[in-house]
């Protein structure tokens, strides 16, 4: 067993694990530089923060509606086309953005074409494209491939805040643009039927010994029949609802306990620094003490990270703010790759990406609804205090079904 799971880490595994690291870095790249214009679109439009934050949930939104349909593009045209498709929607979004003067174009910019071009270059994809190569080790490779949501935000934040204060927002957007637009000169050459088609040594049957659960050739519909399916979704939803109130909200928050824009802004973009220790650590941890206690253990963190941040108000910002990048910047998506590892034991087989697509869809509501209640919830009382607390009982409520469920327990 031992010399099965080593030999899963072959150089061509390796060079698919770095690519599906660089298309999820330039998903996150482009999207999540975002709670840097709280700010300046506040100031230059004089729109309220569940306005602005708006804008940001609806690219959550379709990001995780539209995760089905690139799910079966997978499935049906293969990695290079969804990936290039995301690298050209990202691009022309930001270039867009660059223009807008009006709160449809962020809509059409930044909610439609980078919430579809986050899609494309994000988890289904990937986790879809590491199920070909990756079996019993699937949770590391997951969380080495998830943990570019930290190298992206990293980048995003820091390059486009310093960016913005050179030469303003509008110029920021259009310089990100030509970024992503770069990257498509090396996806478009790149072996991709070598690639696409997976491990020789995972395509063969399994063995009666290898088998947990007998071989089900799964559908969309046979999933969704399955609590396993609707626990997982839940799981994306409410937790993303717990992380993505804080995002939104973490960089205006901390400028406004005393912090300059880009002191705010670099000390959030080191939790994204963080995000791959933590998702490699949670990996390691799967494979050591089990997905369950991890998991629980992940939820723990985070919630400290919401309470660390809380106490900025009221206390010395140094302590605080030290627990909140190292909390929060180690759980952020820690369960990613929790729930692709149990996805792709639970619904192995030709329609993964999209079934997992569908799941998928709970993590962009989460993520939508999360951002824009806490938009909402601070423009009526003018307070975080109330934000923190809607955090915290989201994230209780999406650790739940790992208790709940039972498919999911079973693999945990």
């Amino acid at each position: 067993m031992t010399q099965a799971r080593k030999t899963e880490f072959v150089p061509v595994a390796i060079g698919v694990l770095l690519l599906c690291f660089l298309m999820g870095m330039v998903g996150k790249f482009a999207f999540e530089n975002f709670p840097n214009l709280v700010s300046p679109l506040g100031g230059e439009f004089e729109w309220s923060r569940g306005t602005i934050a708006s804008i940001y949930s609806g690219g959550g939104l379709i990001t995780g509606l539209t995760g089905p349909i690139v799910g079966i593009l997978f499935d049906r045209l293969g990695p290079r086309n969804v990936y290039a498709l995301g690298i050209v929607f990202a691009g022309i979004g930001l270039t867009l953005a660059s223009f807008a003067t009006n709160i449809w174009h962020f809509y059409f910019s930044i909610s439609l074409l980078i919430g579809f071009s986050a899609s494309c270059c994000g988890n289904v994809p990937n986790a879809a494209l590491a199920s070909r190569w990756f079996r019993t080790q699937i949770p590391l490779a997951l969380a080495i491939i998830y943990s570019s949501m930290g190298a992206g935000t990293l980048l995003g934040l820091s390059l486009s805040q310093i960016l913005i204060e050179s030469y303003g927002w509008r110029q920021a957007e259009l310089y990100l643009g030509f970024c992503v637009f770069g990257v498509l000169a090396l996806i478009l050459f790149l072996p991709w039927r070598n690639i696409a088609a997976g491990s020789k040594e995972l395509s063969r049957p399994l063995t009666d010994k290898e088998l947990e659960v007998p071989e089900v050739e799964w559908t969309i519909p046979k999933a969704l029949r399955t609590g396993s399916f609707w626990g997982l979704g839940a799981v994306f939803f409410f937790t993303g609802n717990g992380m993505f109130s804080i995002v939104i909200q973490a960089v205006t928050y901390l400028i406004e306990v005393g912090f300059s824009p880009i002191e705010a802004s670099v000390n959030f973009g080191l939790t994204g620094l963080l995000i791959p220790v933590g998702m490699l650590g949670a990996g390691y941890l799967a494979l050591k003490i089990g997905l369950f206690k991890t998991a629980m253990f992940s939820y723990v963190i985070t919630i400290l990270a919401v309470i660390f941040i809380w106490l900025l108000e009221s206390s010395d910002r140094l302590l605080p703010l030290y627990g909140f990048i190292l909390c929060f910047g180690l759980s952020m998506g820690s369960r990613g790759p929790m729930i692709g590892s149990i996805a792709s034991r639970l619904f192995r087989g030709r329609s993964f990406g999209a079934i997992y697509g569908c799941i998928s869809v709970g993590g962009g509501l989460g993520m939508a609804s999360g951002s824009f209640f806490s938009g909402l919830l601070y423009d009526i009382t003018g307070s975080y205090d109330v934000v923190f607390s809607y955090s915290i009982v989201c994230l209780l409520i999406g650790a739940s079904p790992f208790f709940l469920v039972r498919g999911i327990r079973s693999q945990t």
